[in-house]
């Protein structure tokens, strides 16, 4: 698949703060009507919007081709989970659009994805027959899931009682070896232990020589640089440095530097 697998133009994502406390009344609503005009000419028409939402992703646009890694990166709260769950079709933009060439596998916050109340191998065959696969090509593949997931004593009890490191093996397994063109990894890898963070890591490298494409979101700023070709960085919801690995990384850390700098008195 020649091109760009990932495409993502203008992207904005608008949330609402405390919906449920702030209930607007049709009374208040009218109230707002009648004061615009004197907000637009006293410069407060933006006031009371900062306190009924926030953007979490504004203006974020970028490509990657296929069979690349791009690292996503940036403190939390940035948007980063929140590009993720766009990419996996979970929530939808406010604005802008993103389009992705073939199937994709996600393997988002432990517990996205899988029925608690189903086995490790039904949950297997579930998420194949939800990207498109058929029973028989998930069925090809089990054997290569269950042995790289490590949890082959539990795979036929209800994932609801697997620890988060066993549901976090398995949820990895899946999205990795299941017929998917792209491939969406978030912070996840750091539940697993030392070893098996690792054998992601090979595994993700191995999947992009594949032709398959990768994003890839950590604050391990060495897994980022010897996975990914190209990297993103976000800080409240907006693109700081995109592009080229290291100087994201650099940027990033300033950020962190910036961050944990006491502010003046």
């Amino acid at each position: 698949m020649a091109g760009a697998a990932v495409s993502v133009s203008d992207l904005g994502k608008w949330y609402v703060v405390n919906e449920m406390r702030h209930r607007v009344t049709l009374a208040e609503r009218l109230g707002r009507l009648l004061r615009q005009p004197l907000q637009r000419h006293s410069g407060a028409a933006t006031a009371s919007t900062s306190i009924d939402g926030i953007w979490a992703l504004r203006g974020i646009s970028f490509e990657v081709q296929a069979g690349k890694v791009m690292g996503v990166i940036g403190l939390n709260g940035s948007g980063k989970s929140t590009l993720l769950r766009i990419l996996a079709r979970i929530t939808t933009p406010t604005e802008g659009s993103a389009r992705l060439r073939g199937r994709v596998g996600a393997l988002l916050e432990v517990g996205t994805g899988f029925h608690p109340d189903l086995s490790g191998r039904e949950n297997i065959m579930l998420s194949g027959t939800m990207i498109g696969m058929t029973p028989a090509e998930v069925r090809k593949r089990e054997d290569e899931i269950i042995a790289f997931s490590e949890v082959r004593d539990f795979i036929d009890t209800p994932v609801k009682h697997y620890s988060s490191g066993m549901f976090m093996r398995l949820a990895f397994a899946v999205a990795a070896h299941l017929e998917t063109e792209i491939m969406l990894v978030d912070e996840v890898l750091a539940v697993g232990d030392e070893a098996f963070q690792r054998k992601c890591k090979s595994k993700i490298r191995e999947t992009a020589l594949a032709g398959r494409t990768v994003l890839f979101t950590s604050h391990d700023m060495e897994s980022i640089k010897s996975i990914c070709q190209s990297c993103l960085l976000l800080d409240h919801g907006r693109t700081v440095e995109q592009g080229d690995v290291e100087p994201c990384v650099r940027a990033y850390h300033s950020i962190c530097e910036a961050q944990q700098e006491p502010s003046p008195a």
